[in-house]
């Protein structure tokens, strides 16, 4: 496959961005489909704004004063931990916003999942490099999972099914590209669906 079209695809798919998509899950296939369309609309810019938008701003900044390299690609482990930390915090800030916002649990679970993400991937960037991309797309797969079995006449089967297999193409887009071994891929899957488990357990 021509490198590009891996590296969109890859790109399209980014760990910033799989709050995003599951936010565009849970407006479009969840009982929050009845909302106004303007509010779920804005519940999905928000999500965008601090999960996505303002990390890539924050890590350009970094990036240009010469903090760490790469920009949003931090490609380099050791430039990793600094603007992981920061995500993390931004994480937990966007989970308060939607708590006081007044998500219903099971939406919150998303976001709670994906703070927890955060946390597990700040503190072993310290010492190993997993992949963002594979947890990310992981968390999401399984957080669709778990609203087809809790909304099974909403949300169609397909959803979570290519979630799935678009989790498997990514991890091997990865590899392939080099970013990642096998064994960072691997990990990287497990802890995104762990981190739905866990939340969802909690809730």
């Amino acid at each position: 496959m021509n490198n590009r079209i891996v590296q969109s695809i890859s790109n399209l798919f980014h760990p910033l961005l799989s709050l995003t998509w599951a936010t565009l899950l849970l407006v479009n296939f969840t009982p929050l489909v009845m909302l106004p369309t303007v509010t779920r609309w804005f519940l999905v810019g928000e999500v965008f704004f601090y999960s996505c938008m303002l990390p890539s701003l924050i890590f350009s900044l970094l990036s240009k004063i010469g903090i760490v390299k790469n920009g949003v690609a931090l490609r380099d482990r050791k430039d990793r931990v600094f603007p992981l930390f920061i995500y993390m915090m931004l994480c937990y800030v966007q989970l308060r916003v939607l708590s006081v916002q007044g998500l219903p649990d099971w939406a919150m679970s998303c976001y709670l999942g994906g703070a927890f993400l955060s946390t597990i991937f700040a503190v072993v960037t310290i010492w190993w490099k997993i992949s963002g991309h594979a947890a990310g797309n992981a968390s999401v797969a399984v957080a669709s999972l778990y609203l087809y079995y809790l909304f099974p006449t909403i949300l169609p089967l397909w959803v979570p099914v290519v979630w799935i297999v678009l989790t498997g193409a990514v991890a091997s887009i990865r590899v392939h590209l080099g970013r990642h071994t096998m064994a960072q891929v691997t990990a990287g899957m497990l802890a995104g669906a762990l981190c739905i488990v866990v939340a969802n357990a909690i809730d």
